[in-house]
């Protein structure tokens, strides 16, 4: 596939490989329920910081603001379900540790030095589970605090460069590049990934 032009990045955690199936059947389900669209579970993800359209060609450069930084974190329980207005619900902790606060700010301040531009509105730790649900009434009853032993754990987490796929499928909307530290480096290509330098971690 030849390498698009530019791409929507952001910098994000994503979730380990079984607690992103568990969540994307949540994401099925609720979707269902509420007449939405569900992400794919190898799209989820917590965005650190939202950096926007830019070169495809950057791609390198902002993974590179990265190295040096953990790449693989410690997990935590996503138990709280809610809605951005009525159309988007999400998944996010009740309770969010104090690396996480601390990797955001750490990310923002290497976005800063490097003068790369980025959406500036408070850190607000959630992954967004279904787009344009139609069914409003559905969607307020969804959200809530999860009934105790129905929150979903989260082993640890993963540091990566997300973008928009340039050729995006209800399975897939985003490609994702890894720092240099990462030590799943050696996994296969992303099939269908542009350019054939951006590994996937699924």
């Amino acid at each position: 596939m030849a390498e698009p032009a530019s791409s929507r990045f952001f910098i994000a955690l994503r979730p380990d490989f079984r607690a992103a199936s568990r969540l994307g059947k949540l994401a099925a389900d609720l979707a269902l329920r509420c007449r939405g669209r569900a992400l794919a579970a190898r799209d989820l993800h917590l965005t650190l910081a939202f950096i926007g359209e830019r070169p495809f060609a950057e791609a390198d450069r902002l993974t590179a603001l990265l190295d040096g930084l953990p790449v693989t974190l410690p997990g935590f329980a996503l138990d709280t379900v809610g809605r951005f207005g009525p159309e988007l619900l999400w998944i996010g902790p009740s309770a969010l540790p104090d690396w996480a606060a601390e990797l955001n700010a750490a990310v923002r301040d290497r976005l800063r030095a490097a003068e790369v531009a980025f959406d500036r509105k408070p850190f607000n730790a959630h992954l967004t589970l279904v787009r344009h649900a139609r069914d409003r009434a559905a969607a307020e009853r969804a959200t809530g605090p999860l009934p105790p032993g129905r929150a979903f754990p989260v082993d640890h987490w993963r540091l990566l460069l997300g973008g928009t796929h340039p050729a995006p499928t209800p399975l897939r909307r985003y490609f994702w590049h890894r720092p240099h530290g990462d030590a799943a480096s050696d996994e296969p290509l992303d099939d269908g990934a542009p350019g054939g330098r951006h590994r996937s971690v699924t």
